[in-house]
């Protein structure tokens, strides 16, 4: 482990969050049970490969072979908010549908890290 940014701290948090929900809330549905635990597992083994060079080291190789694919993170973030909206939304604002949302943040800190390298590496240059 070499590095600890503020996303190894935000993955960690997460799923320290996702646990905390899951056995909280012993009533849960299993499967919404099963998923916030899944989460949360994907969440710390996120937490633990951000520390290593290679998470940073492939995504500016990443960048820097594809530079039009800077906007893909953007909407994989924007898609990904919109469509946790709708699926709140249409389930009247349910408990369950909250914490299904929130099961799928894991995915938005990714596209959100991925955002920061580049400008880093776009701050570099």
């Amino acid at each position: 482990m070499k590095r600890f940014t503020l996303f190894t701290f935000l993955y960690l948090a997460l799923g320290v969050c996702l646990t905390a929900i899951a056995l909280g809330y012993p009533n849960l549905p299993s499967g919404l049970q099963t998923s916030l635990f899944v989460s949360a597992g994907a969440s710390y083994i996120v937490c633990l490969l951000s520390t290593f060079p290679f998470w940073r080291e492939t995504t500016i190789r990443f960048y820097r072979r594809r530079n039009s694919a800077v906007i893909l993170p953007w909407l994989a973030i924007g898609v990904n908010i919109v469509v946790m909206i709708w699926e709140v939304q249409s389930q009247n604002w349910t408990m369950e549908a909250i914490l299904q949302a929130f099961s799928r943040l894991l995915v938005v800190l990714v596209f959100a890290e991925i955002i920061a390298i580049t400008w880093q590496v776009n701050s570099e240059n």
